[in-house]
């Protein structure tokens, strides 16, 4: 019962400061806020909730980005997590979640804790240019003609069987290519 006060106030309080700074056109960005908030509400509901002996519950989709020709993680990186419309073949997409990277090149809260995914094919993006645009300005020269993929994207899929699992999607980038793999 007091979880759920906590979430609600959180949300009442945000709500609160978008009017109150943002004025009433950033409170009427109700659709991109309200999922925001509610991933925010989720990782509260995720350190407050009384848990057994295992770990509290994560995102059940994570990822991170390296950079493999800085040699370190590509921080603030721009991601977005979408979901094929069911019957569309892939062809239409429905954004699930919008994400950036922290410093050490990870996202880990891009749904709610403890809340399985819908089964499904799902594309990450990552925005590599707006990051390269970043390093570029840091280090002139370094990557100066060599832009070859202005975003990364990555598909895969979900089966109704595997909706208790854990998905980690990382990318490792670089200027000429980049790779994936299922992590853990």
């Amino acid at each position: 019962m007091l979880t759920n006060a906590a979430v609600e106030q959180q949300k009442i309080t945000e709500l609160r400061l978008r009017k109150t700074f943002g004025g009433e056109e950033a409170a009427a960005q109700s659709a991109p806020a309200a999922a925001d908030a509610d991933r925010r509400a989720g990782r509260l509901l995720a350190q407050l909730a009384p848990r057994a002996d295992g770990p509290p519950p994560r995102s059940p989709i994570t990822t991170h980005v390296l950079d493999t020709c800085m040699g370190r993680p590509a921080p603030d990186v721009a991601v977005t997590l979408a979901r094929a419309a069911p019957g569309s073949g892939a062809t239409a997409w429905e954004v699930v979640a919008r994400g950036r990277t922290n410093a050490d090149g990870r996202i880990g809260d891009l749904l709610t804790p403890g809340v399985p995914p819908l089964p499904g094919h799902y594309r990450i993006t990552f925005d590599v240019d707006e990051y390269q645009q970043r390093v570029l300005a840091a280090h002139p020269g370094f990557f100066a003609g060599r832009r070859f993929y202005p975003a990364a994207s990555v598909e895969f899929e979900i089966r109704p069987d595997q909706t208790s699992q854990h998905f980690h999607v990382p990318l490792t980038w670089n200027p000429f290519g980049y790779s994936t793999y299922r992590g853990s």
